[in-house]
């Protein structure tokens, strides 16, 4: 029996007009009588995805999914103009204020957890419980990491390489070098109209990695679990369109640049904040995306959370995860 709950339609959709240009796609799905919960989804720039109406039992959460600026069904689609950490953190308020919660649970994976810390860090008032999983804290540490051959290339070299090919040697030297030389031929493919990442449905691989959006997606998504070969990327990723790549590489390589638009170590800094939050904090030993040591300090500037460590497990929401998921949030039932 999955540990997911069975997939619900959404009994409402609309979007949230910004007072700067942009519009927000949102669904609500389970209980509109229910524990209104807020679902902030990672990338940043990934959107929303059918899985997140699997998460949370349907009869006693009113979920809320919302597609942040650029992602998914917003638009402008993956727009960055006005597209910071505190543009999010407003908009998040603003849909709050818009359905009338005074107060609700906020849930976030991966990026996700760095915008649900951030919003209720600023927003404590109006959280009544907080839940994050695959911590990333958007620290100068995590991005070097990811993206220099000191950190995740020394498990996954095979996918680094193929990352990495293009860039020249001399651009490869730090995290900081990658990401710019990233963001200026994405800017460059979606100058030329994408001509590469255009036969999504029907280049292969090797075609296909000629794309700098391509290859920043392709890297993320076979590092996120414990074995995702390039071929199953591949098809997962012509199933998710070219719109969500778009979107993702972009949006994420723009926050990456601009180190998550938050000062340094802000979120463990300011952590004190959360004391008075029913929190948990739950993540994977083996996650290469996000290392468990950003959930460790989470945890240690945290002491009231629930600290779950799901022992076999990588960045991905899987059927490990989602079973510790669900014992989590009965006992955040009872604590809000």
């Amino acid at each position: 029996m999955s540990a997911f709950f069975p997939e619900t339609d959404p009994f409402d959709t609309g979007r949230l007009d910004t007072a700067d240009g942009h519009s927000l796609f949102w669904q609500r799905c389970g209980n509109p009588e229910g524990t209104p919960l807020i679902v902030l989804h990672g990338g940043p720039g990934s959107g929303c995805a059918p899985k997140f109406r699997t998460l949370f039992d349907p009869d006693r959460f009113h979920v809320i999914l919302l597609d942040q600026r650029g992602a998914g069904q917003s638009t402008p689609h993956i727009s960055l103009e006005n597209n910071t950490t505190a543009h999010l953190i407003g908009d998040v308020e603003q849909l709050r204020e818009q359905f009338g919660i005074e107060r609700w649970v906020v849930f976030g994976p991966s990026w996700g957890s760095t915008l649900a810390l951030a919003y209720a860090e600023t927003h404590p008032e109006r959280v009544r419980g907080l839940v994050v999983e695959a911590i990333f804290l958007g620290t100068n540490r995590e991005l070097d990491w990811w993206h220099s051959e000191a950190g995740a290339p020394r498990f996954f070299p095979d996918a680094w390489a193929d990352f990495v090919a293009p860039i020249p040697a001399d651009q490869r030297t730090c995290a900081r070098s990658v990401l710019d030389w990233c963001f200026n031929a994405m800017q460059a493919e979606l100058a030329e109209g994408l001509p590469i990442l255009s036969q999504l449905d029907t280049a292969e691989i090797e075609t296909l990695r000629g794309s700098t959006l391509y290859r920043w997606t392709e890297y993320e998504d076979r590092l996120s679990y414990l074995n995702n070969p390039p071929d199953a990327v591949l098809k997962g990723l012509r199933e998710k369109g070219t719109q969500y790549i778009t979107a993702h590489s972009l949006i994420e390589a723009h926050y990456f640049r601009n180190k998550c638009f938050l000062d340094s170590d802000q979120l463990i800094r300011d952590a004190g904040k959360l004391a008075d939050i029913p929190m948990a904090i739950l993540h994977s030993r083996y996650d290469m995306v996000c290392p468990a040591e950003s959930a460790f300090r989470l945890a240690e500037a945290c002491p009231h959370a629930d600290f779950v460590l799901v022992p076999v497990n990588g960045h991905g929401l899987t059927e490990a995860a989602q079973a510790s998921l669900n014992a989590i949030m009965k006992r955040l039932l009872h604590r809000i």
